[in-house]
């Protein structure tokens, strides 16, 4: 099998957009209030996804390690249990994205002060003790901080290249890209459920059990929604915001009906929920960023 193949599925490109997204709404947001440097977008954009890149390797590692994955159950990257990558190497790559993020932070850092530095170094700590060092994903806490993580630090962080200053705002727009990127790590955790209890750790499907945790993916996906016409409300964001997130009302339906499937027993329909989540999480985030940018040019 060809090697560039085997990295490919190692750094799992098509998971970037979890960073793609809050880093673009960040910027976008910036730009709705005046502000805007495309060279600064483009290094932010970078930087969000090397840690996810980062992240990803680390935790295939750490997950091949623990025993996490093994041969009868791995659903995202293969590649250590099939012996297509040395161990060492993963984790070493995943080192090196986490380097890269870091330079970018530093040379960020000379533009907008050490709080942007610290931010960074922040993201990539708790990338790397996702599954490694404190594993806060095998103690049920892994959809909680990615929420904080890929929702408003990654927002704000991005707003604040752009514009050098710190703003709530930038915060509460980034809640409902949080409240979806939960959902996808949620959905993870349903799915892999009776192979976590197996392997002994815990996670926050275990917690509250599949039907609870089943009603919980139901609230995750039904949050942004609310979050966004609350804020239209309060007039932090513009009506456009509200009119371009219809577009993703029938898919969210549709993925209310794969859930209801496993809330009745069809524990099969939970398989594709992560895909489906993601795929969600990216069109949802589309959607919103471009009902700022109707604003924006009307």
């Amino acid at each position: 099998m060809d090697a560039k193949y085997k990295w490919f599925i190692a750094f799992r490109p098509w998971s970037f957009t979890a960073a793609i997204v809050p880093v673009t709404l960040g910027g976008i947001w910036a730009a709705y209030q005046g502000y805007f440097n495309v060279g600064l977008f483009l290094l932010t954009l970078i930087g969000g996804v090397l840690i996810q890149a980062g992240t990803n390797l680390v935790n295939t590692y750490y997950d091949y390690k623990n025993g996490v994955d093994t041969e009868d159950w791995v659903n995202t990257a293969p590649v250590l249990i099939k012996n297509w990558i040395e161990p060492y190497k993963v984790l070493f790559m995943g080192f090196v994205c986490f380097g890269l993020a870091l330079a970018i932070g530093i040379y960020l850092m000379t533009l907008r002060g050490i709080v942007l530095l610290l931010v960074g170094l922040f993201g990539i700590l708790a990338g790397y003790h996702y599954t490694g060092g404190l594993a806060y994903k095998y103690k049920g806490l892994g959809s909680l901080l990615v929420f904080f993580l890929m929702g408003p630090v990654m927002v704000w962080a991005s707003y604040y290249v752009q514009t050098g200053f710190h703003s709530w705002s930038a915060v509460l727009v980034s809640l409902p890209i949080g409240f979806l990127v939960s959902a996808i790590l949620h959905s993870n955790d349903l799915r892999d459920l009776e192979h976590d209890i197996k392997a002994g750790v815990k996670t926050g499907a275990i917690f509250t059990g599949r039907q609870n945790g089943i009603k919980l993916y139901y609230l995750l996906n039904i949050l942004p929604f609310a979050c966004v016409v609350v804020l239209v409300a309060f007039g932090i964001l513009p009506v456009w915001t509200i009119l371009s997130i219809l577009l993703a009302v029938p898919e969210a339906v549709k993925i209310f009906k794969q859930a209801r499937q496993g809330l009745v027993g069809d524990w099969a329909s939970i398989e594709t929920l992560e895909q489906k989540a993601a795929q969600f999480h990216f069109q949802f985030g589309t959607l919103f960023a471009l009902g700022i940018l109707v604003a924006i040019w009307l």
